[in-house]
């Protein structure tokens, strides 16, 4: 790919002599030097900030710290300063420490700073930062300009300190290839600098610990416009980038932002603020906050990005305008693409949510597709929609001349478009699978539906096979083949690996695999099924019916799970909710149990209804765990509604509970009673463990017919405390907690 040459650097030649000199205290450089300085370890404070070594008024200079190392003690002043001068090379310092900035430049050019170690200067932890704030309250850390033109910076590690480099009222700068991770404030600031080329630079897990994150980043471009920003590592950081103009410019930006990874940001991978004409290509953008915060942004272009698995929103955008949204991969997001009108800031009242631009993006597997809330003029063209959970495009109060056109909707759970705007919606010439013209209209929400609202026109489909119907739920729909996603509500910001589905061949109970789902974010992950290829659930069920399934979790040991129910819907956006305690699945963890209930609901599984739902039309079953952002990982198998006929090669009734255990009394001192029951002649283990899972005793290890057996219990030399009885056949595995008293 051929890069913009945005400046020539003029290297200085040096024809004059290397001069061998030790670094001393004030030392001031005259122009024509080329100084080698003697390896040592020095020791120099700079309390009154003018420079432990001066180059003012001078021209090519060439300083090699090669083998030298300098501790500034204190973390005020600077090693070197710089001011009005040349054609000045800085190169190979070993380290340089324990300052405010290790190289302080102010109205100088044609500046090389290569292969230094600047790093470990001054740091702060906690406190707000005034993104906002001039050169004179830079933070510190490894180099700060001011002033200054045709600088390249190359092949440093500048890092453990507030700022790698910032850049004050500067323009061509070239910096690439440094290392800037860790610091706690920015790996690059930009405040009012232009057409700079940075490139290929580490500045990743730039955050301060102890603070909101909002205000540090990998990279901070403040009214910085034509730079060009390509091939960065800006993870794992406040912000990966923050791009802000707010009333300071009326100059386009005209940024571009090309093939850099800005994923796992506790706060947004790339945010512009009332920014104009910046251009994001091929980045990748995701598990953070927002993967696009554009806020007020206008004439942007986001084409081809990763936005996957972020904790609100893929892309959001508050009150922009004439943006093109092209050829992005939109995935497992709480909300794909989110577009509003809110509350207006000062200055922009005037400016309105219109004139978006968006096609040919692949907008799969989150929870809403597409949000449009007063909202005006939005084209939305060749998209595939694949699998979303609620809606794959919504639409809110005023969202007038919005067409829908080429796109391809396949199988949401919920609504392929739910219009709860009162204005009409033009959705034409689009695909629709399953493309059955009944099926498609109960999947568009629209004044048919609410006489309030507005039509949705759409054209059915050309006269087809018709989708394949599903009219019974399968025996196991935790076998290979089924279509499983995880669907994000939005959660809390911060790194965290996302959600990944699929189906394990060698953690199961029966059958070839079973369902395993792991969330790092873990706050409230809808588990969802829908059955292969492309057809559709149309089930009739009853009250009388049970659903069975195993599940087997591994939580986090300090929190556990938080929330648990399981929802059965139709293809309208019903359902029947019903919400367990949460016990069930803490109960489960490392081990599978096995569990059921009526469809009718019961003492375990609370039925709640919302909407009109009725298991005349049910199209899907979802299970919902919620460990408040702590992350779990969960699986399942034998999911199926009985009465079912066993298919090939899963085992003959795999759902049916086929024991029981009890334990009376409980709590107990020294002796009690555990009951067993079994329905088929089985080998049977009992075992009891301490709470550490450590085996105490094995009660009972030997094949007997069906019946209840009570084992009389005495727990002899064990101590006062919890305890663990674990029932296990070859199709049920129970655990019991007891509770030894002191006698």
């Amino acid at each position: 790919m051929k890069k913009l040459l945005l400046f020539s650097l003029l290297i200085p030649v040096i024809v004059f002599s290397q001069t061998y000199i030790p670094i001393t205290n004030n030392m001031t450089i005259n122009s024509n030097s080329n100084i080698k300085f003697i390896p040592n370890n020095y020791v120099f404070a700079d309390p009154v900030l003018d420079g432990v070594i001066r180059i003012n008024n001078v021209h090519d200079v060439i300083l090699d710290g090669d083998s030298c190392t300098v501790n500034g003690t204190n973390y005020i002043g600077y090693m070197i300063k710089i001011d009005n001068s040349h054609n000045i090379v800085i190169k190979n310092f070993d380290s340089v420490f324990k300052y405010k900035y290790a190289v302080y430049i102010t109205n100088s050019d044609h500046i090389i700073i290569n292969g230094n170690d600047f790093s470990r200067n001054k740091v702060d932890s906690s406190g707000t930062i005034d993104v906002w704030a001039d050169y004179t309250s830079a933070l510190g850390g490894g180099v700060m300009m001011y002033h200054c033109r045709a600088v390249q910076v190359y092949n440093n590690i500048m890092k453990f300190q507030n700022d790698g480099v910032a850049a004050y009222h500067c323009d061509s700068l070239k910096i690439h290839n440094n290392d800037f991770a860790w610091n706690t404030s920015y790996g690059i600031r930009m405040f009012w600098t232009d057409t700079c080329y940075i490139y290929e630079n580490t500045a990743s897990h730039i955050n301060r610990p102890n603070t909101d994150p909002s205000d540090c980043g990998a990279l901070l471009m403040i009214v910085s416009n034509k730079n060009r920003v390509e091939n960065n590592d800006l993870s794992w950081s406040g912000d990966g980038v923050f791009l802000g103009q707010y009333q300071n410019s009326n100059i386009p930006n005209n940024n571009y932002f090309a093939y850099n990874q800005c994923s796992f940001s506790p706060h947004n991978a790339i945010e512009a603020t009332f920014a104009d004409g910046n251009i994001y290509k091929h980045n990748i953008c995701n598990v953070s906050d927002y993967g696009f915060w554009l806020g007020y942004s206008f004439n942007s272009i986001v084409d081809s990005n990763e936005v996957n698995g972020n904790f609100h929103s893929g892309i959001a955008i508050d009150r922009g305008f004439n943006n093109v949204i092209t050829h992005n991969t939109i995935k497992e997001n709480p909300i794909g693409i989110e577009l509003w009108k809110g509350n207006p800031i000062s200055g922009y009242q005037n400016q309105n949510s219109q004139d978006y631009f968006i096609r040919n993006n692949l907008i799969e597997g989150n929870t809403q597709g597409l949000s449009a809330i007063t909202t005006t003029h939005s084209i939305v063209q060749s998209n595939q929609f694949n699998y979303n959970q609620l809606q794959s495009v919504y639409l809110e109060a005023s969202s007038s001349l919005d067409t829908l056109s080429s796109n391809d909707f396949r199988m949401p759970t919920g609504f392929h478009i739910y219009n709860w705007s009162t204005d009409n919606i033009y959705a034409m010439n689009n695909s629709f699978e399953p493309d059955d013209t009944a099926l498609i209209n109960g999947k568009i929400y629209d004044l048919h539906d609410n006489s309030a609202k507005g039509e949705v026109t759409w054209y059915p489909p050309l006269p087809g096979p018709g989708p394949v119907i599903q009219q019974d739920p399968p025996c196991d729909m935790a076998e290979p083949g089924a279509v499983w996603y995880a669907y994000p509500q939005a959660g809390y910001p911060g790194p965290r690996i996302p959600d990944t589905v699929y189906m394990d061949t060698s953690e199961k109970v029966i059958g070839a695999a079973s369902v395993k789902l792991v969330s790092g974010r873990g706050w409230n992950v809808a588990l969802n099924y829908r059955p292969a290829d492309d057809s559709v659930s149309r089930w009739t069920l009853t009250d009388n019916d049970t659903l069975y399934f195993w599940v087997r979790t591994i939580k986090n040991p300090f929190i556990g799970f938080q929330g648990f129910y399981i929802r059965i819907g139709d293809p309208k956006g019903n359902y029947y909710k019903y919400t367990a305690s949460t016990n069930l699945l803490n109960a489960a963890n490392l081990t599978w149990i096995q569990y059921k209930f009526p469809l009718s609901g019961d003492n375990n599984f609370y039925r709640s209804t919302i909407g009109q739902m009725t298991l005349n039309d049910v199209n899907y079953v979802e299970f919902n765990a919620d460990t408040w952002d702590y992350g779990y990982t969960l699986w399942v198998d034998g999911v199926q509604f009985a009465p079912c006929e066993p298919v090939t090669g899963i085992t003959s009734n795999p759902g049916i509970v086929t024991a029981e255990l009890q334990i009376y009394p409980d709590p107990f001192v020294r002796s009690t009673n555990i009951v067993y029951s079994i329905s088929a002649k089985e080998h049977v283990l009992v075992k009891i463990f301490d709470f550490e899972g450590k085996e105490m005793k094995t009660l009972v290890n030997e094949t007997r017919s069906a019946g209840k057996y009570t084992i009389p219990f005495d727990a002899g030399n064990l101590a006062p405390g919890i305890y663990f009885c674990n029932l296990i056949t070859s199709k049920t595995n129970i655990i019991r907690k007891m509770v030894l008293l002191k006698p």
